[in-house]
């Protein structure tokens, strides 16, 4: 079945859906407007979408968790660790490997950004999470639906 899709104003032609999903990665957090039309003439019309809305859209409860409270603001480790609840480490960085794989697997970089710093220059290390300035908006968007 053939797609055209109307682009930043040009007809792109799409022979299969992985071919609309690939247009889409390739265009990572930008939102596509499509007007879909299959082979056999009918015009479809799609949502607004965005690949971020679509990763929040796929992780778990406990995930999107997590990206609440980080978007409020940076948060340091402990704090987070507090926030969602988990005292096991192995277990709270499962949460953060598997927002990460889920970026990976949706063709976007984590929206999740660690940040280290040391305490008086050489003291032991503090690690804050923080959302990527890039996508914040469109994380926070995603979570509010």
């Amino acid at each position: 079945m053939a797609y055209t899709v109307k682009y930043h104003g040009y007809d792109v032609a799409c022979d299969t859906a992985e071919d609309l999903r690939m247009l889409l990665n390739e265009n990572g957090n930008k939102p596509l407007k499509t007007a879909v039309q299959s082979s056999n003439g009918s015009v479809e019309h799609g949502e607004t979408t965005t690949v971020v809305s679509g990763l929040v859209a796929k992780l778990r409860d406990e995930q999107r968790q997590v990206l609440r409270i980080i978007a409020k603001g940076t948060i340091s480790r402990q704090d987070l660790r507090e926030a969602v609840g988990v005292t096991d480490p192995h277990e709270f960085a499962g949460l953060l490997i598997g927002i990460s794989k889920s970026a990976a697997g949706s063709g976007i970089e984590s929206p999740i950004k660690k940040l280290t710093e040391r305490v008086n220059g050489r003291g032991p290390r503090v690690y804050k999470y923080k959302i990527r300035d890039d996508v914040k908006a469109e994380v926070k968007a995603a979570l509010a639906q």
